[in-house]
Parts: structure tokens; C-alpha cells; sequence
């Protein structure tokens, strides 16, 4: 669940130890668009409440936290099984990967509509609150990413939330997304992004000079 104006350098020549050279990504301006999870926090601590108030019922309480935060789960699960970065485990190694744009992959398999379709008919059988609570928070924080990474970050909006779109793009980073904007703060703070932050940087008006802008994306090691 977890910009635009960028090109990937990526060399071709390899460093004497056999590893390529770090990527660098080139900012045309100093931002980053993507909703961040203290958004989807914020956003799904007012659910639950207002669930609880509403309902009396802890479980729907429960479930539309995890449907809006906690379903971005899968984006861990991309880290660690996809993006191959099983050595850096730690939420921090994690967190810093995200805001630095570095995932290449994007599996993502609770960010579904056809997940989502499975589960309304489930509710419309069964209807227990703790699942009807995680509809209805998935459905808020899938509303959320289109409204706010499809207008700046996706190529195709609502598409990318279709699992079968992007089985189609093999996943493929550089086939679902636009090129992001990677300011050199990004990842310098990620616990207190996480808390804090609903976009990471502020917009810049202005495209940044030729060769400013220009950070490190590359200080994991490639698995």
C-alpha cells in the first residue's frame, strides 16, 4: 500500500569488483509525490474511531485500521521476496529503500482489485465486521494512492491498482510508474518521515539547474 521529471542513468561498465556503478537519478525538481504512510496512519486511525463510534464494534474497528494501514504489508513482502533485500531486514533499512525510489518490482498483491472484488462477494455471504471493517479501509486507502500517486507517480492510475495490469507489465518498475523526483534529503530521516509526513518534500516551483539534484540511489547492495 508505501514525481516525475526523472531519467535512470544506468552504466554499463563494471567497477573492478565485478558490481556495477551506483545509479544516480537526475531531479528536475526536488520533490517526491507519493502518499506516505504517516497519511495512511493518520487517515486510518480516523476510521477506526469513527467506526467504533458508529458501530460499537471493535472488530470493524479493527478491520478498516487494517484494511487502510495495515494492508501495506505487501510492500515489506515486495521488499524482502522480490527486491531480493532480505540482508537489510530492519524497518529502517526498509523504509529508506521507499522513500529513496529505489523498488524495481511491484507485486503488491493486496493492492488488488480483483482481491477486492473477491472479498465484497465473501461480505455479500458473509457479512462478518472484521472483514467489512478491512473493505472498507482497503477501499479508502486504494481511493487515497489513485487520488494522490496516480496524479503525480503512476502511468496509468487505475489500472495499476488491477493485478492483472500489472502481471501484464511483468511488475516491471519502469513500466507502471513515472520517473520520480529523488531530492537529496530523501531517506536521510526515515523514521520521523514515516510518523510525520503525508508527501516528503516540498515542491519546488522550478526545475533544479543541470547536475543539482542529482543524489545516490544505490547503496544497497544488488542481490
Amino acid at each position: 500500500g508505501w514525481g516525475e521529471g526523472f531519467k535512470i542513468r544506468r552504466p554499463v561498465a563494471l567497477t573492478r569488483r565485478g558490481r556495477s556503478p551506483p545509479r544516480y537519478r537526475k531531479a528536475a525538481c526536488d520533490t517526491t509525490y507519493l502518499m506516505m504512510p504517516g497519511g495512511h496512519l493518520a487517515t486510518s486511525l480516523a476510521l477506526s474511531t469513527a467506526t467504533y463510534y458508529m458501530t460499537g464494534s471493535a472488530e470493524a474497528a479493527a478491520g478498516s485500521f487494517a484494511g487502510g494501514f495495515l494492508i501495506d504489508v505487501d510492500h515489506y513482502l515486495d521488499y524482502i521476496v522480490f527486491e531480493k533485500q532480505w540482508r537489510r531486514p530492519d524497518p529502517v533499512s526498509f523504509l529508506r529503500y521507499y522513500f529513496t525510489n529505489r523498488p524495481r518490482t511491484l507485486v503488491l498483491p493486496l493492492h488488488s482489485a480483483e482481491l477486492m472484488t473477491v472479498l465484497f462477494a465473501v461480505i455479500l455471504a458473509h457479512p462478518w465486521p472484521l472483514l467489512v471493517g478491512y473493505w472498507v479501509g482497503a477501499a479508502m486507502h486504494l481511493i487515497f494512492d489513485v487520488l494522490v500517486n496516480g496524479e503525480h507517480a503512476l502511468k496509468r492510475a487505475v489500472c495499476f491498482y488491477i493485478f492483472s495490469y500489472r502481471v501484464y507489465h511483468r511488475f516491471s518498475a519502469d513500466n507502471l510508474i513515472q520517473d520520480a523526483a529523488v531530492g537529496p534529503e530523501a531517506g536521510s530521516h526515515p523514521v520521523k518521515d514515516f510518523f510525520t509526513r503525508w508527501r516528503p518534500f516540498k515542491k519546488q516551483d522550478h526545475p533544479l539547474p543541470l547536475g543539482e539534484g542529482r543524489v545516490r540511489v544505490s547503496g544497497f547492495d544488488e542481490a
